[in-house]
């Protein structure tokens, strides 16, 4: 069965694939609905939170599915655009039982991204995480590497913030997660869980108990300290598993069945997170681009989805958060009664006296083309793509070879590791967190060292940068209209 039926959407102005064409949407191979037997074991005497975790379908920390939250994380994948951004909120825009709003996970791919757009999202409380440079299956270590060093040098994420991974397509290795702890960071979320593998987030350290039908389960792969938080499929009503952008196998009605009884069978049981997993492209309308003939308007999908997402969030105890939050409380499980209470859970902005260039400035985007454009920050043109920063543009296009060029000016402070950027005045070169309950130290560091050859530490005047090949151009991409169609894919 495939993980998702739906017949991609098209574009009527690009050369694509005939519209008979079923694939699965996340790019996955055909998907059991039932478990493959695994010889994974875990020993819960020695695996212990908060550093590790086994794989069970139990709630955590020995509580009871009554006592804990219904977790509902909604995440995005691919690049970040103004129109994107505008579609994600939309989806956003429910509250927790703290008052506080959503929070959501943005799975980041370089091509077509806006960097002022991407800090924006992070200086909200959103999640920004690595999708690679160019969205390729199976990455490189270089594919990884390249975005991790586009989304601090750009968008001022400190490295120890961007913790998650997702690998375009879903299409991972063994050797890929092992690269992907190898690199730092804290968690994966490419595996698929469907019934009976339907797990809490859960370490590798006693190895993989999702996608046993690929044979990673057999793979001999312990990676200890690394999460995996499965994206848990939604089962049709011929019982087919879909997962990402569920809303294009069905009609919305369709649609709604499913979501609404899935929901229920986590609400109702065990209360593994329930997951939305979105490419905003499918749900938004650009200017100028022609909608494909029979296909559902974006417009109707996107409104049955917010409804959707509406009706969950008006059950009690629901709580809708970032992958990041989750694995805060998965570290930690404290009772639903005591999450308001937690400090991953707040929503404080930072009061820092002044406007700063911080993504909480003022940023205007033109409504028929989705230009971003703000008095503070750099507009970095390469003919073909263009992006806002708060930081130095580079002097040429960034390339998975060398994602983050010398910089064509210097008038800009990049991140240094004792601050965090919603605190960072790039030009005054000045940190206005002066309390310890702001204080941020970053201890991530580049695997590879710097590209001047050292061991990557950073220093005041310069950001680490990533030593990586070969070489793909953000400013070789063709047209706006063959970037929509990228994010298809």
């Amino acid at each position: 069965m495939k993980i998702s039926t739906a017949i991609l959407s098209t574009l009527a102005v690009l050369a694509i694939a005939p519209s008979s064409m079923v694939l699965g949407q996340d790019g996955t191979p055909n998907i059991p609905s039932t478990s493959t037997p695994t010889s994974y074991a875990c020993d819960s005497n020695t695996c212990k939170l908060p550093t590790c975790q086994c794989a069970s379908q139990s709630p955590p920390g020995g509580l009871k599915p009554e006592e804990v939250p219904q977790f509902v994380t909604i995440t995005f994948d691919d690049s970040i655009q103004a129109k994107l951004v505008e579609t994600a909120h939309a989806l956003l825009n429910v509250h927790n039982p703290n008052g506080c709003s959503a929070k959501g996970s943005w799975y980041v791919s370089m091509e077509y991204t806006d960097f002022s757009l991407v800090q924006q999202w992070y200086a909200n409380g959103h999640e920004v995480a690595d999708h690679t440079f160019s969205h390729v299956g199976t990455p490189s270590a270089q594919e990884i590497q390249a975005a991790r060093a586009m989304l601090h040098e750009y968008a001022g994420v400190p490295l120890g913030k961007i913790q998650g991974f997702r690998a375009p397509f879903l299409n991972y290795t063994a050797d890929t997660l092992t690269e992907v702890s190898k690199q730092g960071f804290l968690y994966d979320s490419s595996t698929t869980g469907v019934t009976d593998d339907a797990y809490w987030p859960y370490t590798l350290d006693n190895g993989i108990a999702n996608d046993c039908w690929t044979g990673i389960c057999s793979a001999g792969l312990k990676l200890p300290g690394l999460w995996e938080i499965p994206m848990y499929a939604v089962l049709d009503t011929a019982n087919t598993p879909q997962l990402m952008d569920v809303y294009l196998a069905g009609s919305s009605q369709d649609v709604t069945t499913w979501t609404s009884t899935n929901f229920d069978k986590h609400y109702n049981g065990n209360r593994q997170p329930f997951g939305i997993y979105v490419h905003p492209t499918h749900l938004t309308k650009f200017p100028g681009v022609p909608l494909t003939p029979g296909a559902e308007d974006p417009d109707v999908m996107r409104n049955n989805l917010v409804e959707v997402i509406q009706t969950i969030s008006k059950k009690e105890n629901v709580w809708f958060v970032s992958n990041a939050q989750l694995l805060e409380w998965m570290k930690n499980p404290v009772p639903v009664s005591q999450l308001a209470n937690q400090s991953y859970m707040k929503c404080d902005l930072p009061n820092t006296g002044k406007e700063i260039c911080n993504g909480l400035q003022n940023i205007t985007v033109a409504g028929d083309t989705g230009i971003v454009s703000s008095a503070l920050t750099n507009n970095c043109n390469f003919g073909t793509s263009n992006w806002g920063t708060c930081y130095n543009c580079p002097s040429g296009a960034p390339t998975v070879d060398n994602p983050t060029p010398q910089g064509a000016s210097s008038d800009r402070h990049p991140v240094p590791d004792n601050c965090d950027s919603i605190w960072w005045d790039p030009v005054a070169g000045q940190c206005l967190c002066t309390q310890e309950s702001c204080a941020y130290k970053d201890t991530s560091v580049p695997v590879n060292g710097g590209k001047d050859g050292s061991n990557g530490e950073k220093t005041d005047d310069k950001s680490a940068a990533m030593t990586i090949s070969p070489t793909v151009s953000i400013a070789v991409m063709g047209t706006v209209a063959a970037g929509v169609l990228s994010l298809l894919f």
